[in-house]
């Protein structure tokens, strides 16, 4: 519980906020999340228990749902900006030869960079994504601004290249960060990134409650998107 609402429930609120978004659905494979959605009026599909990586369970989901472009968003994001998803799928409409997109954010202290919750992204100068590492990288040996960035967990994959996702074999460096994204790069696939001005946060542990209620109540821009999904 998060100011009084399941935390699922303050971002599928936030991602119903989302200009030309048809339909959210909850991807579970845990009965009581499930329920809870529900008993919010909202959807939610159960899928395996089986899967090790988030966007294997998204595209069991989609399969039952269907769509042309699917947004992944982590159910541990109350903070999420609805207009996220705008900026993560927009790439997808203008690029035809385009199948994956990640939001990116900044990196806000050193400690962010050495943090392993957090995946930090590391582009080119075109901010597509070269690699993704829970390790604090690029390691600098001389002074320099490279540009890494934070994965903030949305992702937009064309529905067809979701699918091709969940058919291509696990890899070794996907296995060991635990980063579902390192299976498109490995297997050869572009992921563009998109930096937003903005910083975000997940929920991880239990005392990051307390943070995410305090902005919830003191930011404004986060107070009035709050206000607007109660």
């Amino acid at each position: 519980m998060i100011a009084g609402l399941p935390m699922i429930e303050h971002v599928r609120r936030r991602a119903l906020l989302t200009p030309g978004v048809t339909s959210v659905v909850v991807a579970t494979c845990d009965m009581e999340i499930k329920e809870v959605v529900e008993s919010f009026g909202g959807v939610a599909v159960m899928t395996s228990d089986q899967h090790e990586r988030c966007t294997e369970r998204v595209a069991e989901a989609a399969e039952v749902c269907g769509g042309d472009v699917v947004v992944n968003v982590q159910g541990d994001e109350p903070l999420m900006f609805p207009e996220s998803i705008s900026q993560a799928s927009l790439p997808l409409v203008s690029l035809n030869e385009l199948q994956c997109v990640s939001l990116l954010s900044p990196l806000e202290t050193d400690a962010d960079l050495g943090n392993p919750n957090i995946v930090k992204a590391v582009c080119r100068a075109n901010h597509e994504v070269l690699y993704f590492s829970r390790a604090p990288v690029p390691y600098q040996q001389k002074p320099g601004r490279p540009l890494v960035f934070r994965e903030t967990g949305i992702r937009a994959l064309r529905a067809p290249f979701l699918q091709k996702y969940a058919s291509l074999a696990e890899t070794e460096l996907e296995r060991v960060e635990s980063v579902d994204m390192l299976r498109v790069l490995d297997h050869g696939y572009r992921i563009m990134g998109v930096p937003t001005t903005y910083a975000t946060m997940g929920v991880d542990h239990i005392e990051d409650v307390a943070v995410v209620e305090k902005l919830l109540a003191e930011d404004p821009v986060q107070r009035a998107i709050f206000q607007s999904i109660l």
